[in-house]
């Protein structure tokens, strides 16, 4: 049996430490961006959430009715079940680290023409909608139709 000196273990110790940290740098930004896997077919998954978005919005200003009836009637992907989503599940798609390529923090897989998306949420004659510029919530009258989108969730 070898007989191995205190500061030659810790040596080793920091050593390993150090290769294991800047491991850690290079894998987390590649399980990051393993998060949404675009299907090909106009739909992007979520891996976290398991849920299917639009791959693109609605691409013109919309009021909250009209958006709720364009979620119900959507058949991106061959799919018909698609919803106007919740501010829970708008806000888990931003991330102030990603811009996609018109500048809002969503992922680039995702084409958001305008900043804010309209919410299944409701207060009233009120609805949510979520800001992708600032990651805040807005609550606004339904039949507002200013630059405000939707984007179907399944």
């Amino acid at each position: 049996m070898m007989f191995r000196p205190p500061q030659a273990l810790s040596q080793k110790y920091i050593i390993l430490v150090g290769v294991c940290t800047l491991l850690s740098f290079l894998i987390t930004p590649a399980l990051a961006s393993d998060r949404f896997v675009s299907n090909g077919d106009g739909t992007v998954t979520d891996a976290q959430t398991n849920l299917m978005w639009a791959a693109t919005d609605n691409g013109t200003p919309i009021n909250w009715p009209d958006a709720l009836s364009y979620c119900q009637h959507y058949r991106g992907g061959g799919h018909s079940d698609w919803r106007m989503p919740t501010l829970a599940e708008l806000k888990s798609l931003y991330d102030p680290s990603d811009k996609n390529k018109k500048g809002y923090h969503i992922s680039q897989l995702i084409d958001t023409t305008a900043a804010s998306c309209w919410a299944a949420d409701t207060r009233g004659i009120k609805a949510g909608r979520f800001n992708f510029t600032y990651g805040k919530v807005y609550w606004l009258r339904k039949f507002y139709s200013g630059p405000t989108r939707v984007l179907p969730v399944r």
